[in-house]
């Protein structure tokens, strides 16, 4: 008997520290590892459930392709019982639209960028801070942090949950009158800026003069000579055309830019545990496929606009990425401010990401 009881009392144990290593609220964890396994073939996994997955973009852009990857991911896994309805082009509104939209349960699903989460929770724009990852590797490691993990947990306090990421990519500078490979040459120059004040100083601190207007004005005010240019990643560059309308490109890889994939939390909490899983690995198996579409779609659109559209690209000069980031720190000091524990954290987990995954 006293056997018995040892045999209990060490088996609870052994489950309490198993318990205390994990986390265990679904879209809090990283979600390369969902609580259990998956349930297939529709057995067992509840209702059937029908979502709304709203997107501001083309259906060509790669992370529309990363989307229809997980829509199908999604209905293979569940047997049909789940299946994503996919909207293109802002048909169901543009980022702060989607955001209201998911607090309401009307909408299910939506890849945000930093500035789109910034206005509810500012030390979001941590995300995007100039000259931040030299590597792919060092982002997505940084992505895997607690720091991240706690930070995305917070988002459930607006009625959205973070379930994961899909990469946008790095951010290249065009202008339409020389090629740029110093700091130096961005003097002066009239680039695009969002309007928050993170991206108007960003520009400011390297001596550009920032022109703060939408997105979609964007194209004709290069056009029209409004803006000497901008800076968007290679996806969106190639998809609005801009190649049309500028000559010059510079691999400047200043931001690194992620989406993250934001879902209802009324819609989350609605499922059933086996169906919250089969979501979680769909975004991690989705999201790993789309690291590898993503080396070769950049190199094919390059390559396209290079040989058939006379696109001059560039990279920045050795040392010049570095000069870039030490002129950004007031930059970071601004984001600080928003949360000093909180940047503190994130901080730390992106110099260990790069410590890690140094540039060649």
């Amino acid at each position: 008997m006293k056997k018995l009881i040892s045999i209990c009392l060490a088996a609870a144990l052994l489950a309490g520290c198993l318990v205390g290593c994990g986390r265990t609220e679904g879209p809090a964890n990283n979600p390369s590892t969902p609580n259990g396994s998956s349930a297939g073939g529709g057995e067992g996994l509840g209702d059937p459930q029908s979502f709304k997955f709203g997107l501001t973009v083309a259906n060509t852009h790669p992370y529309s392709v990363a989307a229809q990857n997980f829509a199908k991911l999604v209905e293979e896994k569940s047997g049909g019982n789940m299946k994503v309805d996919l909207f293109y082009d802002g048909a169901l509104g543009d980022d702060a639209a989607l955001i209201e939209s998911m607090q309401m349960n009307a909408v299910t699903f939506a890849l945000v960028g930093p500035a789109g989460i910034a206005p509810m929770c500012p030390i979001y724009g941590f995300f995007d801070l100039p000259c931040l990852f030299q590597t792919r590797d060092a982002a997505y490691a940084f992505q895997e942090s607690d720091a991240v993990w706690e930070l995305m947990s917070s988002l459930s306090t607006n009625g959205i949950r973070g379930l994961g990421f899909y990469e946008n990519g790095y951010y290249s500078i065009s202008n339409n009158g020389k090629e740029i490979t110093t700091v130096d040459g961005l003097n002066n120059l009239k680039l695009r800026s969002m309007t928050s004040d993170m991206a108007i100083k960003s520009w400011e601190c390297l001596k550009v003069q920032p022109v703060a207007m939408p997105f979609g004005e964007l194209f004709m005010a290069m056009q029209t000579g409004t803006v000497d240019g901008q800076e968007t990643t290679i996806g969106s560059f190639y998809t609005s055309k801009f190649y049309e309308v500028q000559k010059y490109l510079t691999m400047a890889n200043r931001i690194y830019h992620t989406m993250t994939f934001l879902m209802s939390d009324t819609a989350w909490n609605s499922l059933t545990e086996a169906q919250q899983n089969i979501l979680l690995d769909a975004v991690n198996e989705s999201k790993l496929a789309h690291k590898d579409y993503m080396t070769t779609y950049n190199e094919d659109a390059i390559k396209d606009m290079v040989d058939n559209h006379g696109l001059v690209v560039s990279e920045l000069a050795d040392g010049e990425f570095e000069k870039m980031r030490e002129m950004s720190q007031s930059v970071y000091e601004l984001v600080r401010g928003y949360d000093k524990d909180m940047y503190d954290k994130l901080i730390a987990a992106a110099d260990e990401a790069n410590a890690a995954f140094p540039a060649e």
